[in-house]
């Protein structure tokens, strides 16, 4: 009698079910992280977009206050320094002394101060 034998393909073809399931898997977790990412851009691109309507509306507020007298908030004394080309600081050259104004800007239900210089004050100074 002749014995049976179980014979095998010598050039198997295919996967098993493990490789399957792993490939599966991988590809699972892939799919998780893009999704992240995705997310993550779509949050980060509606934030800009915020603070680009909020900067725009301070701006705004900032040109329409330039028309309008703002309230003088101090002064200050603003000293100029020569710099050499290796950045090294040197002497004071002058100083100016300048008036500060104070200009509130309203923008989204906050107020932002800011200070710019008052028009026509005092300038010129010594070392």
């Amino acid at each position: 009698m002749r014995s049976m034998k179980r014979l095998r393909a010598k050039g198997s073809s295919g996967e098993t079910l493990v490789e399957i399931m792993v490939s599966g898997a991988l590809f699972l977790i892939l799919m998780a992280v893009m999704q992240g990412a995705i997310s993550f851009c779509s949050s980060a691109q509606q934030k800009s977009g915020q603070l680009r309507e909020t900067n725009a509306e301070i701006c705004n507020g900032l040109r329409r206050s330039e028309n309008m007298p703002g309230t003088v908030n101090g002064s200050a004394d603003m000293a100029f320094r020569a710099v050499a080309a290796d950045g090294t600081v040197g002497n004071q050259v002058f100083t100016v002394h300048v008036e500060l104004e104070e200009r509130p800007v309203t923008a989204n239900g906050k107020t932002a101060v800011f200070y710019s210089f008052a028009p026509g004050g005092t300038g010129g100074g010594g070392p």
